[in-house]
Order: structure tokens, then C-alpha cells, then sequence
């Protein structure tokens, strides 16, 4: 889910449109201001003195239905850092998706925050989320690689329970390589590997390995920062990472059964750039990748090899 995509002349609209996401009829606070420096910083845009102007939805004119569709993503995301959501800015939300002529679920969610429906948004988020990762279980095991998903997730079934003892093996590397690290994570954590009773399958193993890549911990904030991680990080509708996490930890939407709601963790600065981070990497994490051959890698290295940016620039940082 790349988010530098707009050509330089369409960035004035681009930021006008996501200043009128955050507030349509009033002042900007604090950290909405904050949203708007960071992805001017990741853009390369010198935002105008005083600040983008509210613009009507039908005035935003983007070329490219890639672009189109990124910019509604975006602007759903600004209006979810308000809590609760402002309906002004969802009605937006919603008019500039019909301008544009581009759907996307999120503009269900965005209704369904205005009032109040959670288990519609589970179910929607839900829908988004499973989609996404049945496919990647099928590409990985086949049919019975959604059975094993299914099964660990809903069940807390034993699954791929042949490949458990790779991962406990991973104890056994030198210290600080991403395998160890990997396996130190897992067990200070007590989460479960593929194998172990309540264990993750295999096809989503990736999460817990891009936590101990990407520096994240497993805090709300830290989970936060993973999932937006995961969303810049993934080619095919990452989107549903950056949704998922905002409505369980900034939200207070309860989508996974795992754990427990929480609210206020959407730090602007840190999620924006988790999420070019991810984009900027050289290869997708959630998609069929083979981590193995990093494993025995010094952590570092293992980060240069997959093109991984630094946590947060200064010039973002302050």
C-alpha cells in the first residue's frame, strides 16, 4: 500500500482533501496538524502557510484509479484519528468516494462509527481481513492451508505441527540473528509457534517475524505500528492491515477475538511512517515469503537485505 502515488501538481488537492478529512468545519488540533506535516515530510510537499484549505468534494480532480482509490483510503484514515469520528467528516468521506467513482468498504466502517454499529464493523473488517489471508493460505498449503488458518484461529487447533521443531531449533542461532531474535521473541512473549498448541499457522507466520524486523513491540502502540507496517508493506489491498488496526487500538472496536480493544494509540507520526516503511521495502512480508534463508543473518543485515528504513527520521521525529 504505497502512499507517495500523486504527481506533484495533484498534491495541493491531495492535502486539501485530507485537511477537510480531518475537520470540515473548524480549527485542526494538535495531532491532526501533526498528520498532515508527517505526509507532507513523506511527500516532499511544503504545506502553505497557514495550513490546506477545506475543498468540496466535487473540486478534487486525481487522475489514475490506483491514485483514486489511495486517496480515499487516506482520507478515511484521517477521519478515524478523531474520537469519536466527526460525522462532517465522513459524510466526505463518503461524497468524495461517489465524485471519484471508486468503492471501498471503509466507507461502510466510517458509517458504521458514526452509529455506533461494532459488530458491523467487525463483520465488514472481518470479511476484508479473512478475504485476504484464506488467499495467501491457499497459495501457501492449499485447501488445507485455509482449513489450518481456520482451525488456529477460531479453534485454537495444533497446526503444521511437522514444521514445529524448524522453529525451536531457531534458539539454537548465534545470538542477535533474526532467528534468535525471532525465537526470544516468541518465548518472552509466550506466544506459541506453528505447531505448538494455540499456536499461529504457518501462514502467518510472517507477523511475528516482521515485529522482530521491523523493531515493533507488542504493546497497542507497537501493534499498531506492525499492522501499518504490514499494510505499506503488502501489494495487494494492504489497506486491510491499516483498518484492522486503527478500529481495534485507536477505535476501541473489538474486530479480533485476541485481544482486547484499546483507544488513542493512532500517534500520527509513527503510523504514517510505519506505513511508507513498508512500502519502501524490496519485498512483500505477507506474501508467500521465504524468511528462512535471513534466519541465520545478523539482524541488521537481515534488514538491508529486505531494503527496511529506519525507524523514524529526525526530521520527522520532532
Amino acid at each position: 500500500m504505497d502512499i507517495d502515488v500523486f504527481s506533484p501538481r495533484e498534491l495541493g488537492t491531495v492535502f486539501n482533501a485530507l485537511r477537510t478529512s480531518l475537520n470540515p468545519g473548524g480549527p485542526l488540533a494538535l495531532d491532526e496538524k501533526v498528520f498532515l506535516e508527517t505526509y507532507a515530510g513523506i511527500t516532499g510537499y511544503a504545506l502553505p502557510p497557514g495550513g490546506p484549505m477545506p475543498i468540496a468534494a466535487r473540486d478534487v480532480a486525481i487522475e489514475g484509479a490506483h491514485a483514486r482509490k489511495r486517496l480515499i483510503q487516506l482520507c478515511a484514515i484521517a477521519a478515524m484519528l478523531a474520537r469519536p469520528v466527526r460525522p462532517a467528516s465522513v459524510a466526505f468521506v463518503q461524497e468524495l468516494a461517489r465524485h471519484l467513482g471508486e468503492r471501498d468498504t471503509v466507507t461502510d466502517v466510517l458509517e458504521a462509527l458514526v452509529k455506533g454499529r461494532h459488530l458491523s464493523i467487525r463483520m465488514i473488517a472481518m470479511r476484508r481481513a479473512l478475504r485476504a489471508m484464506t488467499k495467501e493460505a491457499y497459495r501457501s498449503e492449499g485447501a488445507m492451508g485455509v482449513v489450518r488458518l481456520l482451525g488456529a484461529m477460531f479453534l485454537k487447533a495444533s497446526v503444521n505441527r511437522d514444521k514445529l521443531w524448524n522453529y525451536k531449533r531457531l534458539g539454537l542461532l548465534p545470538e542477535g540473528t533474526l532467528g534468535r531474535e525471532y525465537w526470544k521473541h516468541l518465548t518472552q512473549n509466550g506466544f506459541g509457534a506453528p505447531g505448538e498448541p494455540g499456536g499461529i499457522p504457518e501462514s502467518v507466520a510472517y507477523h511475528d517475524v516482521g515485529h522482530v524486523l521491523a523493531g515493533y513491540d507488542t504493546t497497542p502502540q507497537g501493534e499498531i505500528q506492525q499492522g501499518s507496517f504490514q499494510a505499506g508493506n503488502r501489494r495487494e489491498d494492504g489497506f486491510f492491515f491499516l483498518q484492522f488496526v486503527i478500529l481495534q487500538f485507536h477505535q476501541g472496536v473489538k474486530v479480533s477475538p485476541a485481544t482486547g480493544a484499546q483507544t488513542g494509540c493512532f500517534d500520527p507520526r509513527a503510523v504514517l511512517w510505519a506505513l511508507h516503511r513498508g512500502a519502501q521495502c524490496n519485498v512483500d512480508i505477507t506474501h508467500q515469503w521465504d524468511f528462512w534463508p535471513l534466519m541465520a543473518l545478523p539482524l541488521e543485515e537481515a534488514r538491508a537485505r529486505c531494503g527496511l528504513l529506519g525507524r523514524l527520521p529526525m526530521a520527522l521525529a520532532a
